[in-house]
């Protein structure tokens, strides 16, 4: 029968905790490089299919046949008919939205990050904000817009995409200059 404490007696102190309280230590695994590049390829397979329906309803206009030897000129006006500021701008909406939508959905990934197990968040673990996944974004849609301006302006703004992205090799956290930009890593479950 269990003791009642008598008045002026302290009861008994509560038994020890049977298990530990603390949460369980984790190691961050961020994404390195190379497995970006591989999500990135799934990626553009995906985009590209996407692309190829769209542009059943934007078919090209006026492209010139590319002659038997061609020159640098008729390279580039076949081109610059392919690369209409309609179908870039759609491309570039297409590319954004693509990424965007999908790194600040609740799986926080693409298609292709997804098949790595590859998750975009912020430095708390949350979701991107639309503002910060189109920060992310940039080195991949906005050389295709900067297009628009001219060969010179898209190879310089195409450069510096690369940099941003290359700069994963050499990050502790693995972050691009675009990902501290926009506050995010990406992490591996």
């Amino acid at each position: 029968m269990p003791s009642v404490p008598t008045s002026g007696s302290v009861p008994p102190p509560p038994p020890p905790p049977v298990w530990d309280a603390r949460p369980p230590e984790t190691t961050v695994r961020y994404v390195g490089f190379w497995l970006r590049v591989v999500a990135a390829i799934v990626d553009a397979i995906i985009l590209t299919v996407a692309w190829q329906v769209i542009e059943l309803a934007l078919p090209a206009q006026n492209v010139p046949p590319l002659p038997a030897k061609p020159d640098y000129e008729a390279f580039i006006n076949m081109m610059n008919a392919l690369l209409s500021p309609d179908r870039v701008i759609v491309y570039a909406l297409l590319v954004w939205a693509y990424f965007v939508l999908q790194e600040t959905s609740s799986a926080q990934a693409t298609l292709g990050k997804r098949m790595l197990g590859i998750r975009v968040s912020n430095a708390e673990g949350g979701r991107l904000t639309l503002l910060a996944a189109s920060i992310r974004t940039w080195p991949i849609y906005l050389p295709t817009l900067a297009a628009l301006l001219g060969i010179g302006a898209s190879w310089l703004v195409s450069l510096f995409a690369l940099i941003a992205c290359v700069a994963v090799a050499f990050s502790v956290r693995k972050q691009g200059l675009h990902d501290k930009m926009a506050g995010a890593i990406l992490t591996r479950s």
